[in-house]
Parts: C-alpha cells; sequence; structure tokens
C-alpha cells in the first residue's frame, strides 16, 4: 500500500489601500508586502516585493533541502551563506516574466571528500526540491564550496 502525505501551507494576505499588504500565518510574525520590484517609482519603503518573497523562499527551501540531504550523507557543515537573486524581463507587448532564478551558496567542510558529496548534493537538488509542478522555471544552483582545516576556522567563520 501506497502511502500519501498533504501538506499544507495556510497564508492570509490583508490588503492595507493603494498597493501595502499584510501577509500572514499561523507560524511566523507578518510579512509588510508592497509593489512589484517592476514598479519601483510606486515606494516600497520597509515592504517586501512578491519576487523577492518568492526568490526567499526558493533559497531558503535551497538551504533546507540542503541540510537534509548532508545530514542524510553525513556530511558536517561548518559554514553556510547565500544570494539569490531572479531576473524579471518585461517588453511592452508582454507581461514581465522569470528568465533567470539562481541560487548561489557558500558552504565550507572539513574535508575533499565531504567538498565532493556537496557538490554532488547541489548537482541534484534542483529536480528533488523544485519539481516543475510547483515552480515552472528550475533554479539554477551555483555554489562555492571550501574545505577548511577546522582547527584554522573556529566557532565563527569570517564572511565573505
Amino acid at each position: 500500500m501506497t502511502s500519501v502525505t498533504i501538506t499544507e501551507y495556510e497564508t492570509r494576505l490583508f490588503w492595507q489601500g493603494a498597493r501595502g499588504a499584510v501577509l500572514t500565518t499561523d507560524q511566523a510574525p507578518p510579512v509588510p508586502i508592497g509593489c512589484p520590484l517592476v514598479e519601483p517609482e510606486k515606494g516600497n519603503e520597509g515592504r517586501w516585493a512578491p519576487e523577492s518573497l518568492l526568490v526567499g523562499a526558493v533559497e531558503g527551501r535551497t538551504l533546507l533541502a540542503f541540510l537534509d540531504r548532508a545530514r542524510d550523507a553525513a556530511v558536517p557543515v561548518l559554514f553556510y551563506q547565500s544570494s539569490a537573486v531572479a531576473r524579471v524581463v518585461g517588453a511592452p507587448d508582454q507581461p514581465p516574466h522569470l528568465t533567470d532564478l539562481i541560487v548561489r551558496p557558500h558552504v565550507a567542510v572539513s574535508s575533499e571528500a565531504d567538498a565532493e558529496e556537496v557538490r554532488r548534493i547541489f548537482a541534484e537538488l534542483p529536480a528533488h526540491c523544485f519539481p516543475s509542478s510547483i515552480i515552472q522555471l528550475t533554479p539554477r544552483i551555483e555554489p562555492v564550496v571550501e574545505t577548511w582545516n577546522v582547527h584554522s576556522h573556529p566557532e565563527s567563520p569570517p564572511c565573505p
């Protein structure tokens, strides 16, 4: 017999007039939402653009999926930091659309064998973590993986 797992993620959006809103969920603090980045002249002081939330969600999903796979492979991670970027292209005759979504993790581990395993994990991650039924654009993951001598890099690794 096949087991099926269903997980629901529920949010609520409260419009605040003009182009402002607040996104809420029972599990986290509210997030103020503003205009899309393609409309910077609208003024978004202190508010997240929906596109930025999408990029942040993909970046966060990449981290969590990577950590799960690293744990399963018994790879101790010494350092993880990332940046992500999405490119939105618009033309007069078509609506803006995402053309690229790139996550750039920077990871440190203690051996070259662990570094190779991390590279393998990242190579497989997009297909496992972002099925096309969820997002039509498969994120590209461009990791920087380093090996560190644990004794020369104590508890707080330097930020690049």
